[in-house]
């Protein structure tokens, strides 16, 4: 649903199936232009994502990337980019593109923020006080947390917070 909304402000596209379901000769890869008309780009996509899951042998484990100019095979994020597994998407959408997108996902029953501004990601320091989280803290390592994760921590943190002062 999420490529098939995002094509609407999309020329090209570029699929690869990552971990195909046979090694016949069936293609692993497409790549070209999107049609120009907006209902026919959404078919299209649909019927791209559709391809990827029938031929895929993970679900979750495939390259999508859709943009409004040729999609380089590598290098500059695109308007849609999957380029791995469940953790490797990205969207590079303008702020009223977005808006349109999240009216989509809340029309499909789906929360309005499946996706965050990267910058809203939370890292801080390693936390614990073994061996291994001391050395990763003097090396630099961060642990990341999405919005919602940070809420969730923040928020299990002030619970224990509160039981231990009772």
């Amino acid at each position: 649903m999420t490529a098939t909304t995002v094509s609407r402000w999309c020329s090209h596209y570029r699929a690869e199936l990552i971990a195909a379901k046979s090694k016949d000769s069936a293609p692993t890869s497409k790549s070209g232009a999107l049609p120009a008309e907006a209902q026919e780009k959404e078919a299209f996509a649909t019927e791209l994502v559709g391809w990827i899951f029938e031929n895929s042998l993970m679900y979750s484990l495939f390259y999508l990337r859709l943009d409004d100019e040729p999609v380089p095979q590598q290098g500059n994020v695109t308007k849609f980019d999957h380029h791995d597994d469940t953790g490797s998407w990205a969207l590079d959408l303008t702020e009223s593109e977005f808006a349109e997108l999240q009216a989509a996902w809340q029309s499909h029953g789906l929360p309005q923020d499946l996706f965050y501004h990267a910058e809203k990601t939370v890292c801080v320091p390693v936390p614990g006080i073994a061996l291994k989280a001391r050395l990763f803290r003097a090396l630099g390592v961060q642990k990341c947390y999405t919005p919602k994760q940070w809420e969730s921590f923040k928020s299990a943190e002030s619970i224990e917070l509160a039981n231990q002062s009772s």
